[in-house]
């Protein structure tokens, strides 16, 4: 796990918590290992589809072979992510004050006229939630990289940014209820997982989804975003195949199979704007529930 630094300025001496951290010192060289950018990356690839413009050559040779197997596969990820932003701005209206953003991915400033897709998860967090702690976690060495240089940038509430492995639950864990995350530790936490789960195999899943249940305080919710096979059977082994090639990982699911894997959470009725999930998606929202 890879953790920011916080910024020293010679007269006003480290930032607080409630800013950015930014580029870490010379001495913390660590979290900076090498981005590489012969092989597709599934953050790059995704960031493509959102509109974004942080990918290589090898990202976009994947990207347009999914196009060539599904046709409507931007639009299904761009309105999978909108209505996963949504549904967050309307927890944090509701009273919910804490976020993680697991396997946040490369997402953008929130600057009004990014690609509303790729804003990040504090762009609709903090307009009803304006002193909301929110942590984002990826294992992608570009997504830090991405993170420190957008990091400059104040917001309120705390924000931090925490390099870790959705597989390694254990350090995963560690580090969600560690002091590094900034989150208080009483009180509930709306995880999300936006269009990442599909990396993880049914195990590794079922393990992340039970260590969440058990780990975070009562209360706490998770917003899951998650791409299905479909029922056209070329499509499903021409999409397959394609992530085979370029060494991507794809466990589609349905709905069913997700709640399935999320044993011991408890289904929720989506409200009508985090309602509209989209055709290849399928979008939840579960809570944990009883006593412990």
């Amino acid at each position: 796990m890879h953790v920011s630094q916080p910024a020293v300025h010679a007269d006003t001496g480290p930032e607080p918590p409630s800013q950015w951290w930014t580029r870490p010192g010379k001495t913390d060289r660590s979290v900076w290992p090498r981005v590489r950018a012969e092989s597709a990356a599934s953050a790059r690839v995704s960031n493509l589809f959102l509109g974004g413009k942080d990918h290589f050559r090898a990202d976009r040779a994947v990207a347009e072979l999914l196009r060539e197997a599904d046709p409507s596969w931007a639009d299904t990820a761009m309105a999978a992510r909108r209505s996963v932003l949504e549904l967050v701005g309307r927890l944090a209206a509701q009273g919910v004050g804490q976020f993680a953003d697991l396997g946040c991915g490369l997402t953008t400033s929130d600057h009004p006229h990014a690609p509303r897709a790729l804003r990040p998860l504090h762009a609709a967090v903090l307009p009803a939630a304006p002193g909301a702690r929110i942590v984002y976690t990826d294992r992608d060495p570009m997504v830090l990289a991405h993170a420190r240089a957008l990091l400059h940038t104040q917001v309120p509430g705390c924000a931090r940014h925490l390099m870790v492995d959705l597989t390694s639950v254990g350090p995963l864990m560690e580090a969600l209820l560690g002091p590094n995350a900034g989150l208080e530790q009483q009180q509930p936490v709306a995880v999300v997982l936006s269009d990442v789960l599909h990396e993880l195999t049914d195990p590794q899943t079922a393990e992340l989804l039970a260590a969440l249940r058990e780990g975070l305080p009562q209360g706490s919710r998770l917003v899951l975003s998650h791409r299905h096979a479909g029922s056209d059977e070329a499509r499903r082994a021409t999409v397959a195949a394609v992530h085979a090639g370029a060494g991507l990982a794809w466990h589609p699911r349905t709905r069913g199979g997700l709640e399935v894997l999320a044993a011991g959470w408890r289904v929720a009725d989506l409200p009508s704007a985090g309602g509209r999930a989209a055709h290849g998606h399928a979008v939840m929202l579960l809570e944990t529930g009883g006593t412990r």
